[in-house]
């Protein structure tokens, strides 16, 4: 048998590790294939945006240019009538005319040449650009302009210095010969106002973006990488190994230089870009690694946990072959139904433990390394804290939503007093808007019927997940508006309550209102670092409202907000006047009580020793179910005033230890308080609790508070039954 066990183990082992090589191939793969298609995405989008926005820099200088020059041609042929009517008129051709049509005209200067060439008058702003502008217009094919009115010359050219003329010249109307207006563009402003593709790709970063080039006739004009501008395309590698790939929508990898590029043609340009393989995939070790690492933690949580179950089975196998067999049996149904439910959880949530999981090592190793650093200890501490209520909040969610899918959430019909349940929930939510800087304003109506009858645990999940999320999703210095008031029912012993949550958050948009309700689903899916969550708070509360008998409905737009309408129904009770009130005993004490602590797990054990001890109590141990019941057994009346009890333990669990200790022929075994203090934490497991003869039943992670005001409570009581 032990044999056959260690070849098993080995197997399982082998197992493991092949699979373990497949999902690090699979998960290299995957990764491979999503980080290239984010960079080909990213270039894609960057080259198309270029290559528009190229055009539009081009259409916008040909328009600017275009309306400078229709704009000079129509002033030289003003200045061409202007001087016919001054000669009709008798006046003479002046630069004192000149000057008064220059500023009426609003151009930089009027040149006035005769048939020959030669010029008759000149004004000009600039005197030293009249000679190299009366020589560029001697030229023949200008001057041959002079003998037809209707027709005119125009032209943009660019001086060395990098300042623009725009000149325009028409025939004289009073004499053979061509009259001639320019305008003149400084240097300074044609860098400053001229749209260039340079100023565009100096925005993107090389490292991040990739490098961006532009090219025109073989040169490169504008690159995000400076050095590159001027450079002939036909000496960079890059570029001519990317000219025999024209697939526009796709990178392709250049194997020579270690990077993939995308090339794309536009009207007047040539548009590169190119990412190194390096930044391409810079996540990709850091995905697999935590993938390896994720699957070597769980299949040595399943070793360690198979181990364990082949002790006990073992154990078991020598003293009843056929008790062994049969509980054999149920274990492995409840392992197969266990390993489902975990394999869909992981599958779904892989994310999101991943991120408290990393911060809570993460802040484990800091604290190692300011060990002397008190502050930090302190820190550190308080954000392990937070990441693991995360983590249990996305267990309790994930849980809750399967037991209401297959309709086992079993619904408690409890007294509770309205009013107290909105106040523990107002409580923990402005907390909440406090750290973030939201006013809440809340408004009770006038309800007669405060003390009902249903299941205040799962009300307060309610009102807690909406709540939450009015604060979670709005906006900084928002405020939420939350009123409760009663609503006149047709039945005498019924009421029903409307809940109304209204906020100024950032609201849903159209499509995500139609999935609000579906188990996982996330407007902000991309962005749960900062949204954390699991999408399943509002799937629950719309399942515990129905199952209550009630409706919740709802009202959003994105940018202004969104209103939840609540409307349960519940009893009244109406035995709450005559049900005496329990004192608050958060603050008692327990000191010098001697309680029986059954847990089989070595950590909980210890912390739940220390909490009690740290308050005063003495703490007796006993590892299984069993156990706890010989020590029972064998202590003098009275020696135990309370007893905590574990549900999952080996040998024999809380329910079955429990049963055997009420029964027990002595008469504290009847009036001892008994507290489950379990993972169990559903409402039919604090009922099943309650049939096997316990008192209370604590959920773990344990409360303190909770837990000293429970035991005080049953101690309290049962000295007052003694009295």
């Amino acid at each position: 048998m032990d044999i056959k066990r260690k070849t098993k183990g080995k197997r399982i082992q082998l197992v493991g590790g092949l699979i373990g090589i497949c999902v690090a191939v699979v998960s290299l793969l995957y990764f491979f294939h999503a980080e290239k298609s984010d960079a080909e995405k990213r270039m894609v989008e960057i080259v198309n945006y270029v290559k528009i926005q190229c055009s539009t820099y081009t259409h916008y200088n040909e328009s600017s240019e275009s309306k400078s020059i229709l704009r000079a041609i129509e002033s030289a042929r003003q200045m061409s009538t202007n001087i016919e009517m001054k000669i009709e008129n008798g006046g003479q051709l002046s630069r004192e005319f000149l000057k008064e049509n220059r500023k009426t005209l609003w151009v930089d200067g009027i040149i006035v040449l005769d048939a020959e060439g030669k010029t008759d008058c000149e004004y000009s702003m600039d005197e030293s650009l009249t000679n190299e502008i009366t020589e560029y217009l001697q030229k023949d094919i200008i001057m041959d302009f002079s003998g037809y009115e209707e027709r005119t010359y125009s032209e943009r050219f660019t001086r060395e210095d990098g300042s623009h003329i725009d000149i325009a010249a028409c025939a004289r109307k009073d004499a053979p010969g061509i009259v001639a207006i320019y305008y003149y563009t400084t240097p300074e402003f044609v860098r400053n106002y001229t749209l260039t593709i340079q100023s565009l790709l100096n925005g993107y970063s090389t490292r991040k973006d990739g490098t961006i080039m532009v090219a025109d006739q073989g040169t490169i004009v504008a690159s995000n990488d400076e050095s590159l501008v001027g450079q002939d395309t036909a000496g960079n590698e890059v570029i001519q190994a990317m000219k025999q790939h024209t697939d526009s929508r796709h990178i392709f990898h250049l194997k020579k230089t270690g990077c993939y590029g995308i090339m794309l043609k536009q009207r007047d340009y040539y548009i590169y870009a190119y990412l190194p393989d390096t930044e391409v995939f810079h996540n990709l070790p850091l995905n697999v690694t935590g993938v390896i690492f994720l699957y070597c933690l769980i299949f040595s949580i399943f070793w360690f946990w198979g181990y364990r179950i082949n002790l006990m089975h073992q154990k078991q196998e020598l003293e009843k072959e056929e008790k062994f067999k049969k509980e054999l049996l149920i274990a492995a149904k409840k392992a197969e139904a266990a390993n489902r439910a975990k394999t869909e959880f992981l599958q779904r949530m892989s994310h999101d433990i991943r991120t408290p999981i990393n911060g809570i090592c993460g802040m484990v190793d800091m604290a190692d390394h300011y060990a002397d650093d008190m502050e930090k200890q302190i820190e550190y501490r308080e954000k392990v804290k937070s990441a693991s209520h995360l983590l249990l909040e996305m267990l309790n969610d994930v849980l809750d939503m399967s037991k209401l899918e297959s309709d086992e959430v079993m619904l408690e019909e409890i007294p509770f007093n309205l009013s107290g349940i909105c106040e523990e929930v107002l409580v923990v939510v402005e907390q909440m808007a406090i750290e973030q800087n939201i006013r809440i304003m809340w408004e009770e109506n006038e309800i007669i019927h405060r003390n009902c009858i249903g299941s205040p645990a799962h009300v307060k999940r309610i009102l807690m997940n909406i709540l939450s999320n009015a604060v979670k999703y709005n906006k900084e210095n928002g405020s939420i508006y939350i009123s409760c008031r009663e609503l006149i029912s047709e039945q005498q012993d019924m009421t029903t309550i409307e809940f109304v949550c209204r906020d100024t958050g950032i609201g849903m948009t159209d499509e995500f209102q139609k999935h609000i309700f579906e188990p996982f689903a996330q407007e902000h899916t991309g962005s749960r670092t900062k949204f954390a969550g699991t999408g399943l708070g509002m799937p629950i509360t719309k399942k515990l409202v129905e199952k209550m008998g009630g409706t919740i409905t709802f009202e959003s737009e994105e940018g202004v907000g969104t209103k939840f309408v609540v409307l349960i129904p519940f009893k009244i009770d109406m035995e709450a006047d005559q049900r005496k009130e329990q004192e608050n005993v958060s603050e008692k004490s327990i000191k010098g009580l001697h309680i029986l602590l059954a847990e089989d797990n070595e950590l909980n054990m210890e912390i739940a020793e220390f909490m009690l001890q740290n308050e005063g109590a003495d703490v007796t141990k006993a590892w299984n179910g069993q156990e706890a019941v010989e020590l029972f057994r064998k202590s003098k009346p009275g020696e135990f005033d309370v007893i905590l009890m574990d549900i999952m333990m080996p040998v024999m669990n809380g329910y079955e230890a429990t049963k055997l200790i009420r029964s027990l022929d002595r008469e504290d075994a009847r009036v001892i308080p008994i507290i489950a203090m379990t993972a169990n934490a559903f409402t039919e497991d604090r009922l099943r609790a309650k049939e096997a003869g316990m008192d209370e039943h604590i959920p773990k992670p344990v409360d303190v508070k909770l837990l000293l005001k429970v035991i005080h409570k049953l101690t309290e009581n049962r000295q007052k039954e003694n009295a």
